[in-house]
């Protein structure tokens, strides 16, 4: 995804750092930490975090790794490392302490957003099995967040098939091979 300025993960993290920059922000402590000893609602605010936030959060907090051998696997520079680890927290926190709010707004929704996402791939497939393709589907017509994710995945899907070049030739034996291993 492109953003004018710079790529979209850099405007979260950017608009992650200006709310905490705010002096007048602030997050309700018993309610972030009572939301993080549920592990449904602790999953689901470290799923809302980009990616590179959550990864840092998760190998440094859960793993116990140093912000050093973050730095090193991940091939950037310390300070980059730090930088990630803190938006990451931070980010983190304000996610749950949205949780609230959040929750409110999901009320109904027969299942939650990471259930129906995890699953989402195999719908537009067709192969789901009927219960929970119909599971995806209520929750598609309820959720305020996941019906654009949705339409932008079969946008996409429909586009790609358009990248296939009708000249090109697969070899028989290679297209049998490859069919083999798909079913």
């Amino acid at each position: 995804m492109y953003v004018a300025g710079g790529s979209a993960r850099e405007v979260v993290g950017e608009e992650i750092e200006n709310d905490w920059r705010d002096d007048s922000y602030t997050v309700d402590p018993s309610t972030v930490t009572e939301r993080a000893q549920v592990r449904d609602e602790l999953e689901d605010a470290l799923a809302r975090l980009p990616f590179i936030y959550r990864v840092a959060v998760l190998l440094h907090d859960v793993d116990g790794w140093t912000v050093r051998k973050i730095a090193d696997v991940q091939g950037i520079t310390l300070s980059a490392a730090k930088q990630r680890l803190r938006r990451g927290r931070m980010a983190l926190t304000s996610a749950l302490a949205e949780g609230h709010e959040r929750g409110k707004r999901l009320e109904g929704v027969p299942m939650r957003c990471w259930d129906a996402r995890q699953h989402v791939s195999d719908y537009l497939d067709g192969t789901l099995d009927e219960a929970t393709a119909r599971l995806v589907e209520a929750h598609l017509n309820v959720c305020p967040t996941c019906p654009p994710l949705y339409a932008a995945l079969v946008g996409a899907h429909e586009q790609m098939s358009g990248l296939r070049d009708a000249d090109s030739v697969i070899p028989p034996d290679l297209e049998h091979r490859l069919r083999s291993l798909l079913g």
